[in-house]
């Protein structure tokens, strides 16, 4: 259910990343470019270094328009409280606003937006209370109150469902492990997306669960508040609500346009709705710089100024999307200065480099692009930001576009292998051969060895990994938590390439579970004199695993021949399914971050989602809880810093999974384009601080 990415197909030129998708996926063969579409609540005086000026100016046919031309543009809903995926979230993020939002580039640091200040917190960290802004109105007029604010977290945490964010929400307002409101009605989980069920459940149950969401957030508009008392303290709680889930809605417009009344005798009338049957969907209200003109789905959506702004309005007066599903159309488009910024596929990246007339490189010390450098040659044979010639003193460039490199996404693969393979008598494993230690199979529990699992950490070989999958526009992974997050060690120890201590893991390990290590065995019954045999099955056309699972082939025959894994590509239906019925010995589980803490990343990897798909015993999954509820209730930052990298300890010693990688950026606009601030949170544009030359 948590945000695991299907498909980072449309991760949008210059920076979008996936805000949230519903099933485990790697990303897509190789990175997608960047799009620069973070402005921050408030425009930076200078967005862009200053360069030498260019021989020519870069000027718009068009500089109160801002196009761009995507080759999906497929917006599953524009309800703030169901929608989860990005194209969606780049619409939400320009229309509606939240309460707190993140501080320009930074994601740790947030500033007050619907928020009049930032909100007081009792000296428990479980009861904030907001100032709710003065003077604001929605699209339609109508003027924003606290009553307004109360409703919409209301209205989320009642309407639910295991496809929409709110179980990111439901948490710190309902408890650990309530990862749906259905689970105030029945706590066993069998109602969860149960329309009919909800429904018929027993009216006493249905208003205490209702009641208990509406006394969790509490609006005064007289005071001019509202206050929101959580099950428990909640480290992350600001950056939860900073994003799209949090955005606020008019009460009455949602009434009037069908929505739920406010009331606790017709929220279960409301629970787990789809994005078919939310009018919503295709309607927006919101309070944000930009207002829907146009929308057709999969065709054109038109953001027009919203000139009663409760800030300085806009600098675009429009802002067209546009679907182009042929790349070389899109190219034409860039070429001709049609569009400003469109999607630009991994492999056609060598024609718009060629292209480029200026750079900007992450600079990891600043956590940040560096100053725009002015690009007068190419050179493809070469990799990463080396393939652009900078500039000589006195010399300008007349290309015309932008590229932006080397920032890490906030996304991740992690190889994990399966501790204990389903497989009964009746109905046998396919992917582990004969199911024994005979040299034609494996042991369902062959890889609860925690020395075979070391030994497949030395036995990958990252730098041919990154180079081969993602020509060098990668970064090597060894823990969980991100670079900047809280908890993050970057002198942490990490698994390195090396065939030598694989073999030496190989030695250590008991499979037969005679209490000799394989290594000095006399009889020849173990592993490493016996080898196995085991299928690594990737899904079709995703060149990203199924190179993992050829360096693994590869380098496990070199260390001892009678070692094999097999590659097996499947359709994707079927590698979901039998990943989901924990059946694949090994797989490979990407995720991509709802909010900046490791708690959204150490969950999945181990009793979440992928803890329950690798088999990992149900006393480690408790153990895992256990420490991650004590370190995302600590109010404490450092103390929480602490916990967490205990956590990422424990993990890289046991070896539970093998962090791969983390791509980085690579992304175009043209060179009229200004005032991007960049932030990789974010679903897509947005486009308040934008404007053209």
């Amino acid at each position: 259910m948590r945000k695991l990415y299907v498909l980072i197909a449309v991760l949008l030129a210059l920076g979008m990343v996936l805000s949230a998708c519903q099933q485990p996926a790697a990303p897509a063969e190789a990175p997608q470019p960047e799009v620069p579409a973070e402005p921050g609540t408030t425009a930076p005086e200078t967005t862009e270094p200053e360069t030498t000026a260019p021989a020519v100016e870069f000027k718009s046919k068009d500089p109160e328009t801002l196009y761009l031309a995507y080759g999906d543009l497929s917006v599953d809903t524009l309800d703030p409280a169901l929608a989860y995926d990005t194209m969606s979230g780049e619409m939400l993020q320009n229309v509606y606003e939240t309460l707190i939002f993140y501080d320009g580039e930074s994601l740790s640091e947030f500033v007050p937006k619907l928020a009049a200040e930032m909100p007081t917190v009792s000296e428990d960290g479980t009861v904030f209370t907001f100032k709710i802004r003065e003077n604001v109105k929605f699209h339609n007029g109508d003027v924003l109150t606290p009553t307004d604010v109360a409703y919409s977290f209301q209205r989320g945490l009642l309407q639910g469902g295991t496809s929409s964010p709110q179980l990111l929400l439901t948490e710190p307002f309902l408890g650990v492990g309530i990862d749906d409101v259905s689970l105030l009605v029945d706590p066993e989980g069998n109602l969860y997306d149960d329309q009919a069920g909800i429904a018929a459940a027993d009216p006493a149950v249905l208003m205490e669960a209702c009641q208990k969401v509406q006394n969790a957030i509490v609006a005064d508009d007289a005071a001019g508040t509202v206050t929101m008392t959580l099950a428990q303290p909640w480290g992350p709680f600001i950056s939860t609500i900073a994003n799209n889930w949090g955005s606020i809605m008019d009460k009455k417009w949602v009434v009037e346009n069908g929505g739920w009344d406010g009331t606790c005798e017709t929220w279960q009338n409301y629970y787990g709705v789809s994005s078919a049957d939310d009018p919503f969907s295709v309607m927006a209200n919101g309070t944000g710089p930009f207002k829907i003109d146009k929308f057709v789905n999969q065709d054109e959506i038109v953001l027009v100024r919203n000139e009663d702004y409760w800030r300085e309005p806009a600098k675009l007066a429009k802002v067209v999307f546009k679907q182009v599903p042929e790349w070389g159309t899109r190219f034409a488009m860039l070429q001709t200065g049609d569009v400003d910024v469109a999607d630009v596929p991994a492999a056609n990246r060598s024609q718009m480099d060629a292209l480029v007339g200026e750079i900007s490189e992450y600079d990891p010390e600043t956590d940040t692009y560096g100053p725009l450098m002015q690009v007068c040659d190419y050179d493809g044979s070469k990799l990463g930001a080396e393939k652009f010639v900078l500039c000589e003193e006195g010399q300008t460039s007349t290309n015309p576009f932008v590229v932006r490199i080397g920032r890490p996404r906030l996304a991740m693969d992690v190889l994990l292998p399966n501790w204990n393979i389903a497989t009964t008598e009746e109905s046998p494993n396919p992917y582990i051969g004969s199911g024994q230690l005979d040299g034609n199979g494996i042991p369902a529990d062959f890889f609860s060895d925690i020395h075979v699992r070391r030994a497949l950490a030395y036995c990958f070989d990252w730098e041919s990994f990154i180079d081969d999958v993602f020509a060098g526009e990668a970064v090597k992974s060894f823990q969980l938590p991100l670079p900047g997050m809280v908890g993050y060690d970057p002198d942490m120890p990490q698994y390195e390439f090396d065939l030598a201590k694989c073999e030496e893991e190989f030695k250590l390990a008991d499979i037969d579970k005679d209490g000799i290590p394989a290594g000095e065995e006399t009889d020849g019954t173990d592993v490493w004199n016996v080898g196995f045999r085991v299928q690594m099955a990737y899904n079709q056309g995703n060149n990203t695993r199924q190179t993992i699972a050829e360096i693994l082939s590869s380098n496990l025959a070199a260390v001892n021949d009678k070692f094999s894994v097999e590659t097996l590509g499947l359709p994707w239906a079927t590698y979901l399914r039998i990943q989901r019925a924990k059946q694949l010995p090994l797989l490979t589980g990407g995720w991509l971050e709802d909010i900046h803490d490791p708690y959204n990343w150490f969950q999945p990897y181990t009793y979440g989602v992928y803890g329950g798909r690798q088999g990992l015993p149900t006393e480690l999954k408790q153990e895992f809880q256990a420490d991650l509820v004590k370190a995302v209730t600590e109010p404490d930052e450092a103390t929480r810093a602490e916990l967490y990298k205990a956590i990422s300890m424990k993990y890289y010693e046991l070896a539970i999974g093998i962090p791969l990688q983390t791509i980085t950026t690579h992304g175009f606009s043209q060179r009229w384009v200004q005032g991007q601030v960049l932030n990789p949170i974010y679903s897509g544009g947005i486009y308040y601080t934008w404007f053209k030359n």
